[in-house]
């Protein structure tokens, strides 16, 4: 899980999102893009991610988080990314949570991205795909099934308000029990919750 941490913690990808298999990708030079929206494209968010919540609902974070700019097209979107690792067992660090934010050129941009990401996300959900109320302009959560993916445990929380666009990843290599997936579901949301407001113009 380290080599893991160590290859997601500083490379970038197109979408926005850092990639586990953008190892020799070049880190994006994404710059804030203006345009209407409430919000400012994040450039360094580990500072304003509180992983309390999800920590308490998982297991112990493990070293401090890492962070990275997001946004390949600066004329699109823009954003950054926080990773932090946790330790279900005592020896090792074995899971992770990352958080992603981006902001869009306008607002009917962050809201096509996400209605992109709701339509796709039936394809790789194991279980159904969850409205989640009361969470900025639209919410919804699930547990990825992906076929390349190395854990064994994915859920996966995306939000959208305004131009902005968040999503919460908690990912562990061993499964995670139905206790952590019961708790971790609230914490997330509690994440994004109060992440939002620090993003704000």
């Amino acid at each position: 899980m380290v080599l893991v941490l160590g290859a997601l913690a500083g490379c970038g990808s197109g979408d926005g999102k850092a990639s586990a298999d953008a190892e020799d990708t070049p880190t994006a030079t994404a710059v804030p893009t203006n345009g209407p929206g409430d919000y400012r494209p994040p450039t360094d968010l580990c500072p304003k991610v509180d992983f309390g919540p999800l920590a308490a609902a998982v297991a112990p974070t493990d070293g401090p988080p890492k962070g990275q700019r997001t946004g390949a097209d600066k004329a699109t979107g823009s954003g950054a990314a926080c990773l932090q690792g946790f330790r279900a067992s005592t020896t090792k660090a074995d899971g992770r949570s990352v958080v992603y934010c981006t902001v869009w050129r306008d607002v009917a941009l962050g809201t096509k991205q996400y209605e992109y990401l709701l339509s796709s996300a039936s394809k790789e959900a194991r279980g159904p795909v969850v409205q989640v109320p009361g969470l900025g302009g639209g919410a919804f959560r699930y547990e990825s099934v992906k076929e390349a993916a190395v854990f064994r445990s994915d859920l996966r929380l995306v939000v959208r308000d305004s131009s902005l666009g968040c999503e919460v990843q908690v990912q562990s290599l061993t499964p995670l029990t139905d206790q952590q997936i019961t708790a971790a579901w609230p914490a997330m949301a509690e994440t994004v919750r109060a992440l939002m407001p620090k993003l704000r113009s």
